[in-house]
């Protein structure tokens, strides 16, 4: 029987070999100002990595592939006067594209999914990100980005429009700043304004009342008002008693406040000529509806939540209530990065790093449509560690520990995610 060492070596050369069929066949999919940028490389042995490397015309990079077959392909998001200088120094740094890196390490709960449910939870994050920061508060336009699925466990946005070449980290980690809601100041987003003025005997009285944002509204303003509605609409869809526990889930809230909170909103106020709540006039938009302290207490929820990383609060989802997106800061503020090529392979799964409109993203599901092509049916008699349940090009896999036959693009999956081992052939 082959020994683990010989069977993990079998396996890395299986998978290998995949590899090279694949570049042998495939073009790379080239950045713009491809000749400008850094190339780095890891191979398969664990600590060999190549970097400093500039390619100034396709057919060479094409040949690199080919030949060295690396298990990951990486390029910078710098630009350089002489990118294969060999020190940071020599090069002389150009200006760099802004890069989102987003992946399983921002799932609060993603311990707890498997790796299907991992690219979807991470996939609905990155759209959060491009739609309602990137486009609509930095208006960056869909021509000046592009999404990327990383072959492996999330997503990048590489912005490449010309403006933001020039930014230094620090302004990139202010932009981390706003979209995290980092240092956010809630008590900006509303303001009192006068409704009624009384003068009697020389002295004017004058009273006010808080005014909120519309929830249409640009930046942070409208994303607060937002987070109140949807925190509101999830407290409706709860028992009185659950609602309750869930407020008091949160530091601080004590539970008259919680129950206070409760009947402000949804105890009927009247019920002709239609039944009017608290809520409901909430989501008119008239936060001054509710009475101070449970408006006070609506605002600070939402306040406290938006800079933190938390998916779920007292076992109730908090989708739309935290109007914070993710991004990985070293990444975004980082100016001489390394990221992922664009058709290049990724090393641990053997899917493709595949570049996305932001139509495609919407459909696109990476254990469907990042499998290479160049994979085939064949089977490949392999030694399942565990028991494997999955979809992968839209089949059903139930797999159980043992040796098996797969067909080749599991195989590859498999080998490279260190789920199974190539079970070598005898006599």
């Amino acid at each position: 029987m082959a020994s683990a060492d010989s069977a993990k070596e079998a396996t890395s050369n299986f998978v290998r070999a995949q590899f090279q069929r694949y570049y042998n066949r495939t073009k790379p999919d080239l950045p713009d100002r491809f000749s400008r940028r850094e190339f780095g490389f890891m191979f398969w042995t664990a600590g060999i990595v190549q970097r400093h490397l500039g390619f100034p015309r396709e057919e060479e990079l094409h040949s690199f592939l080919k030949s060295r077959v690396p298990a990951h392909a990486y390029y910078s998001s710098a630009y350089y006067e002489k990118p294969d200088a060999p020190t940071m120094e020599e090069k002389g740094w150009m200006g760099a594209d802004l890069i989102f890196d987003l992946d399983a390490d921002h799932l609060p709960n993603a311990a707890k999914m498997t790796y299907p449910e991992m690219l979807e939870a991470v996939r609905l994050k990155i759209l959060h990100l491009y739609d309602d920061f990137l486009r609509t508060d930095f208006g960056f336009e869909e021509k000046a980005m592009h999404i990327v699925f990383s072959g492996g466990r999330g997503y990048h946005i590489h912005v490449f429009d010309e403006r933001v070449w020039s930014l230094g980290s620090h302004e990139r980690r202010e932009i981390v700043d706003w979209i995290t809601g980092k240092g956010l100041d809630v008590g900006a987003v509303f303001r009192e304004s006068a409704f009624d003025k009384k003068e009697f005997q020389g002295h004017t009285r004058i009273k006010t009342r808080v005014v909120g944002p519309a929830q249409d509204e640009p930046g942070w303003r409208g994303k607060i008002m937002r987070g109140i509605q949807a925190l509101t609409a999830k407290l409706e869809t709860l028992k009185p008693e659950d609602a309750i526990k869930f407020l008091m889930s949160f530091e601080g809230v004590r539970e008259g406040d919680a129950a206070d909170l409760y009947e402000n909103l949804f105890k009927p106020r009247a019920t002709s000529p239609r039944l009017i709540r608290g809520v409901d006039r909430l989501r008119e938009g008239q936060i001054e509806a509710l009475s101070d302290r449970s408006r006070d207490l609506v605002i600070r929820i939402v306040k406290d939540l938006q800079p933190v990383r938390l998916d779920e609060q007292g076992g109730v989802s908090l989708e739309g209530v935290v109007q914070r997106a993710e991004t990985d800061e070293p990444v975004t503020s980082d100016i001489k990065r390394l990221i992922r090529m664009p058709s290049s392979l990724h090393g641990k799964t053997g899917l493709r790093v595949v570049p996305l409109s932001r139509d495609a993203l919407d459909g696109f599901r990476p254990l469907r449509d990042a499998v290479p092509e160049t994979w085939t049916d064949e089977p490949v008699r392999m030694a399942v560690k565990g028991k494997v349940q999955m979809e992968m090009r839209g089949e059903e896999v139930r797999l159980d520990a043992g040796v098996q036959e797969v067909p080749q693009y599991l195989a590859v999956f498999l080998g490279a995610r260190g789920l199974a081992t190539i079970v070598a052939e005898t006599g």
